[in-house]
C-alpha cells in the first residue's frame, strides 16, 4: 500500500508526544467508534451513520456521536452538558523535553497550575457503563475481581484480570531470561515495588472525570523508594515549577520489559504522556487500534482546525511544522 505522506508527516511529528486531543478535532468519528467496536466484539457494535451522524450501538442504546460525547438519541443535542471524549497519539518512544519547544513548555508550565480543568464537565457515562458493564460505585464493584499481581493483591475490573495474569507471566519470563544474562534487572524492579493500587472510586483530580481507577481499569505500580527520581508531574510540580523538564533519566519508570508487556495486552503506560505518571497503567486498546486504523488508511488525512472549543491542554495538536501552539484565544 501506498504511503500517505500527510499521514506519515502527521505521525512524525506526534511521535514523541503523547497528546490527549478532542476527538472531533482531529480523528475521523468512523474510525474512532470501529476502534471501539474492534476492542469490545459483543458489547459495541453496528457502527453506522445515520440521521446526520455516525453512531454506534452499546447494550440495547445507540449512541450518537454528537461532537465526540457519545450520547443516546435523546440527548444527542445536549452538546453543552458533557465533555467529548479525547483521544490521544499514543508514541512509540517516550516523550523528551530536550525537543520540547519553548510555547510548548510555557503551556505545560500553564496547566500546572490546574486552573484550565477546575470545573471541566464529565462524559456522558452511558456508553462506558455499556461496555464496562456498571455506571455507578455499587455496579462497578460486583464486576471487580481480585488477582495476585507481581506479588501484589489488588482489585480489578474482571474484563482485565486474564490479561493482567499474561503481563504477570511475560515479566516473570524475561525477569528468569534477564537474570541467566545480566543479572537481574527486572527481578530487582519486582521486588522493589512498594505499593500495588488497582480499583479506586475516585475522580481525576483537578475535573469531574472518573478516573480509569474508578473502571477498574488501571494499575499503579509505586516503588518502595524512587531515589528521589520524579514519578508524577503533579507531585513534582509542587515543588518545582520546571516539571514538565526533568530529564527522562531523572523520572522513575519501570524497565522496558515491564512497559511492553503491559502494552501487548492493550494498556498504555503514563510516562508516555507529557503530564507524565511513570507508575499508572491503563486499559485503553482502542488508543493502540485507531493507531492501525489511522496508518491504515489511504485516503488524505486533513490537519486539525486552528481553533478548539476549549483551553483544556489537553486541546494541544501540533501544527505543521512540528511545534505546539494552544488552541482557544
Amino acid at each position: 500500500m501506498k504511503k500517505n505522506p500527510r499521514l506519515v508527516s502527521f505521525f512524525t511529528a506526534c511521535f514523541f508526544f503523547a497528546l490527549e486531543i478532542p476527538a472531533q478535532e482531529l480523528f475521523p468519528a468512523e474510525l474512532m467508534l470501529r476502534a471501539y467496536s474492534h476492542c469490545y466484539p459483543g458489547k459495541s457494535g453496528g457502527v453506522i451513520f445515520q440521521n446526520g451522524d455516525w453512531t454506534i450501538r452499546a447494550g440495547n442504546e445507540t449512541y450518537y456521536w454528537a461532537g465526540g460525547r457519545l450520547l443516546p438519541a435523546s440527548l444527542k443535542d445536549r452538546t453543552d452538558l458533557y465533555s467529548p471524549f479525547t483521544f490521544e497519539i499514543y508514541p512509540d518512544t517516550i516523550p523528551s523535553p530536550e525537543i520540547y519547544s519553548p510555547q510548548y513548555t510555557e503551556a505545560l508550565r500553564a496547566h500546572g497550575k490546574m486552573e484550565t480543568m477546575r470545573g471541566e464537565d464529565d462524559l456522558h457515562r452511558g456508553f462506558q457503563a455499556a461496555i464496562f458493564g456498571g455506571i455507578n460505585r455499587r455496579e462497578i464493584e460486583s464486576q471487580l475481581r481480585q488477582i495476585d499481581f507481581l506479588g501484589k493483591r489488588i482489585s480489578a475490573h474482571r474484563d482485565i484480570t486474564q490479561a493482567l495474569e499474561r503481563i504477570d507471566t511475560a515479566i516473570r519470563a524475561e525477569a528468569a531470561a534477564e537474570a541467566a544474562e545480566s543479572g537481574g534487572k527486572i527481578a530487582a524492579f519486582i521486588s522493589s515495588i512498594g505499593q500495588m493500587g488497582g480499583y479506586n472510586w475516585r475522580e481525576i483530580r483537578g475535573s469531574n472525570r472518573m478516573s480509569y481507577h474508578s473502571w477498574g481499569l488501571a494499575v499503579d505500580i509505586q516503588p518502595k523508594d524512587a531515589e528521589d527520581k520524579a514519578v508524577f508531574w503533579l507531585w513534582e510540580s509542587a515543588r518545582n515549577e520546571d516539571w514538565m523538564l526533568i530529564p527522562l533519566s531523572d523520572r522513575w519508570m519501570p524497565p522496558a520489559a515491564v512497559i511492553e508487556a503491559f502494552e501487548r495486552e492493550g494498556f498504555v503506560w503514563g510516562g508516555k504522556w507529557a503530564l507524565y505518571d511513570t507508575m499508572h497503567f491503563e486499559y485503553r486498546p482502542e488508543l493502540h487500534e485507531l493507531k492501525r486504523l489511522l496508518a491504515s488508511q489511504e485516503e488524505s488525512f486533513s490537519a486539525p482546525p486552528s481553533r478548539a472549543a476549549s483551553r483544556d491542554l489537553h486541546h494541544l495538536y501540533p501544527d505543521s511544522l512540528g511545534y505546539f501552539r494552544e488552541s482557544g484565544e
